[in-house]
């Protein structure tokens, strides 16, 4: 059996994708979570000098993107066939955009709750609309995005939509229902009750 080691900071960001997946499938994983100390430590021996980093059996793969790729094709969450890994491609996509759109990169309090509040009334209605319809295009809306079990793409939602505003996210009672039926995954919530309480 593979020894997989998370490695990231004490935070949730790129790597609680990667987290919620393993712990998911009941895969056991050593949660490594650096401080800025020891992140500086080891930054030169790290593969793009970036984390998060996935360790299995001794080998590394850097890159949020291509680690939870890794972890959903190793324990079948990335879709039943190629017309589901194309739909959760295009979803992950479209949760890539919103979560960019909510770090505008700006230091001054002022203009950063401007832009949110700008996100939230122009941009953030096209994005959860459209996931909306593709969750409601699977079994009315009433399961998950594709098939009728969790894929990275639920996780992917549930860890995305964390950051978001819940009177935003309740404007979409079909999401809030998947987020609520993603947190409700026995082996889900186990991680949820045990995992840190960081404010990110």
């Amino acid at each position: 059996m593979p020894s997989y080691k998370v490695i990231y900071f004490n935070g949730r960001g790129y790597a609680e994708t990667t987290r919620m997946m393993l712990a998911h499938v009941g895969q056991e994983f050593e949660d490594v979570r650096y401080t800025q100390e020891e992140w500086l430590e080891h930054k030169p021996n790290v593969p793009l000098q970036q984390l998060p980093n996935l360790e299995v059996d001794g080998k590394i793969i850097p890159q949020s993107r291509a680690i939870h790729g890794f972890v959903a094709r190793e324990f079948g969450l990335n879709g039943a066939s190629n017309e589901e890994t194309t739909k959760i491609d295009i979803i992950l996509g479209t949760l890539e955009d919103i979560s960019r759109h909510m770090q505008s990169g700006e230091t001054d309090e002022e203009k950063k709750k401007e832009k949110l509040a700008e996100f939230y009334a122009q941009t953030a209605p096209k994005y959860l609309t459209g996931l909306e319809k593709m969750l409601a295009d699977n079994n009315d809306g009433d399961g998950f995005f594709v098939g009728s079990k969790i894929s990275r793409a639920d996780i992917f939602f549930y860890v995305v939509t964390e950051y978001l505003a819940e009177d935003e996210l309740k404007k979409y009672p079909k999401l809030v229902a998947l987020k609520e039926r993603v947190a409700k995954d026995a082996n889900i919530a186990a991680w949820l009750a045990k995992r840190p309480q960081t404010p990110w």
